[in-house]
């Protein structure tokens, strides 16, 4: 009805919201019509505000979770690294004395 009332109403008697909701229709954007919500089913607009800010930290806090995660896969990969390095040092230096001994 809407959409209607914005095609036949005189362009110089459009209230804001008419005037945007017209240009978004002569743009092809539906962006503007409310999709899956309802004004009446939104709480405070702080309410939704904080919900976006625990979401948020929920989200964070995951991550954080995961970068730990990560990063002590790293060290424990960095640790076998340097072990097995010692470990073909160790192995080297045994070779050469073999050979030196022969």
């Amino acid at each position: 009805y809407f959409i209607v009332l914005v095609r036949v109403k005189n362009k110089t008697d459009y209230t804001g919201p008419e005037s945007y909701v017209a240009q978004m229709i002569k743009n092809k954007n539906l962006d503007w019509f409310p999709r899956m919500r309802a004004m009446s089913l939104v709480s405070g607009e702080g309410e939704g505000e904080q919900n976006e800010i625990r979401i948020l930290q929920e989200k964070l806090g995951s991550t954080m979770k995961l970068v730990s995660h990560l990063t002590s896969q790293l060290n424990e990969l960095k640790e076998q690294m340097t072990e097995q390095r010692k470990r073909r040092q160790r192995l080297g230096f045994v070779d050469v004395q073999n050979c030196m001994s022969r």
